[in-house]
């Protein structure tokens, strides 16, 4: 349709007087480029929507995070990190140390999502029962494995493999042992996974060292997130009206709005998400058109 309405413009033009057509010409050639820009942005976000979204769930496991005595900050660093990878979260779960209650969940978990995350629960002392816990869900038994009895011997200095430390060489009998990272190199002890559980460690420190070098080998995703935000000096009711016209003019976006209280900047941070960059590139600039101009604000997010 567009393609003819620009036939018919250029049709009349040509009717007119010739040197009308020397301006003419070059204007329809900028229209068809900009129709045939739109026209592959079109297909790329087609191309995005159809591809299906890869899920993941995290099973944060200890006793200790339930009782408040330690608090969980595996799970937020995880979901940053999925994220940035392409993949969804679509739950987090805090569960005991407890071998019925870790085999029910991982069970669960791994039926509804292409990958599950488990955090904690790894490690030589009698609460560190992750590893039963998920050979239970998959009908399996632990075994010694001689890589990791080697790394274990190393480690903590004994060749018994009922000895001290040697509970982290015992895993579920199908495991498979993941050391290479994005660069290249090997993991100093791997990540244990099954079917599509990984199982990470709970000391943050140690979790992070492995999710940032061997995450991206770990887990992919045909798909890209492509986000957008601002910071508002309106409260957020003052502003739903024109957030709701651009929620019901882009259903493929996913928008959020996160009040802020007793902050001197800003009263609102509004966010905006899809997987097709042109979407939330024009979601955001007609939200712009909408809110009031002086309304936005430049904030620090280091601090925010």
């Amino acid at each position: 349709m567009l393609y003819y309405l620009c036939f018919l413009t250029l049709s009349k033009n040509l009717s007119r007087q010739v040197p009308t057509c020397f301006y003419i010409v070059p204007q329809i050639g900028r229209v068809f480029r900009l129709i045939n820009r739109q026209v592959c942005d079109i297909k790329k976000c087609s191309s995005q929507k159809d591809r299906k979204i890869t899920s993941a769930g995290i099973v944060v496991i200890g006793d200790e995070i339930l009782r408040g005595q330690v608090q969980d900050t595996n799970s937020a660093f995880l979901a940053t990190e999925l994220h940035k990878l392409g993949i969804e979260l679509k739950k987090i779960t805090v569960i005991p140390d407890n071998v019925n209650t870790i085999c029910e969940e991982v069970k669960d978990f791994s039926k509804k999502y292409n990958y599950v995350l488990t955090t904690g629960g790894i490690g030589p002392t009698h609460d560190d029962v992750t590893y039963e816990g998920v050979a239970l869900a998959f009908n399996e038994t632990l075994h010694l494995h001689p890589d990791l009895k080697e790394i274990c011997s190393h480690f903590y200095k004994t060749q018994d493999p009922n000895g001290v430390g040697m509970k982290l060489a015992h895993v579920p009998k199908s495991s498979k042992l993941n050391y290479k990272t994005k660069s290249g190199s090997k993991l100093n002890y791997p990540n244990v996974s099954i079917h599509n559980v990984y199982m990470f460690p709970g000391i943050p420190e140690l979790l992070k060292k492995s999710m940032l070098e061997a995450g991206s080998v770990l887990f992919k995703s045909d798909k890209k997130f492509f986000s957008r935000h601002f910071y508002c000096n309106l409260p957020e009711h003052e502003i739903v009206t024109e957030l709701q016209q651009v929620v019901n003019e882009f259903p493929d976006v996913q928008f959020g709005c996160y009040p802020k209280m007793f902050d001197s900047f800003y009263k609102a941070k509004v966010t905006l998400e899809s997987c097709c960059e042109e979407s939330t590139r024009k979601a955001y600039a007609r939200l712009m058109e909408l809110v009031p101009s002086n309304s936005v604000v430049n904030v620090d997010t280091k601090d925010h």
